[in-house]
Order: structure tokens, then sequence, then C-alpha cells
């Protein structure tokens, strides 16, 4: 885990790497595999998790991390989903941080307020609407009225 950046605002805490031990000679997960033994996974060039330093990650949504297996170079993904990590900065045990959500919650979040906010402007538009044109009936209502058809006119 590093930290970049050079005032406290910018420093960022991430995962630069994951390395990841199975055995595929347990066979409860792994049947009749082949090259059985213990072997070693690894993620290569990571930048993930990239949250602002002091704060917790938090994240709903899933996130897939590619690694690469010491077995025969075969790849492999890990999939990781409703999470919460902070490495350090941690003010007391079993208490997080204020959180930070990933930019995929972020966005979800944002499509989720989207159709009430356009609602309420929508609504506030039609009201503002109404409330003109009712302002506008008042108004010209107490103006006198010249007739438009022009035999309503008396003769001189």
């Amino acid at each position: 885990m590093g930290s970049d950046g050079k005032a406290k605002e910018t420093e960022v805490w991430k995962i630069n790497k994951v390395q990841l031990v199975y055995d595929t000679s347990e066979v409860t997960h792994f049947n009749s595999a082949y090259n059985p033994g213990k072997h070693t996974a690894s993620t290569h060039r990571l930048s993930a998790l990239v949250t602002p330093a002091g704060r917790s990650y938090v994240c709903a949504a899933q996130q897939t991390l590619t690694m690469i297996s010491s077995d025969h170079q075969k790849g492999i993904t890990v999939s990781i989903y409703d999470i919460q990590i902070q490495p350090f900065d941690i003010k007391s045990d079993f208490v997080f941080s204020e959180p930070y959500k990933c930019i995929t919650d972020q966005r979800e979040q944002l499509e989720q307020m989207l159709p009430l906010v356009l609602g309420l402007i929508l609504g506030l538009i039609i009201v503002l609407t109404v409330s003109v044109y009712h302002f506008h009936l008042k108004l010209s209502a107490q103006q006198p009225q010249l007739p438009r058809d022009r035999s309503l006119y008396k003769n001189m």
C-alpha cells in the first residue's frame, strides 16, 4: 500500500499488489485439478481502491481483480463486493474513519437521485408557469377592456 501526494488534502492510499495462495489438491474446491498443489496468483501493476488518506474505502458494487498464477501462467479473476477497508490511520479498534464511496456506488446513487431531482425541477417549472399565468390574468382583468368587435361601438 502506498501513499502519494505532497499536501495532506491530496494524499491517498491504494493497493499496489494482491497475492492469493491456493491449493488445487484440495478436492472440496477443486475437483480433478490439472497439476494439483499449492500455487500463487499475483496482480501485475495494480492501482486499486484509491482512497483519500485518513478515510475508509467502501464499495457495495462488484469489482474484479485480474491475477496471473504460478500454475502455468493461468489467468485468475477475484471478485470482491460489499467491502469496507482501511489499512492505517484507524483512530480506535473496529471503528472505520469517514467512508469514501467507490465511483460505481457514487454513479448508482446519482442515477437513483437523478429522476427525483429532475421531477422536482419540472414540478417547480410547472408551478412557476401556472403562477405567472394566474398573475397575468389578474393584472389584465383590472385593465379596462376595449371591445374587439367593431359592431359593439356605438354610433356617434
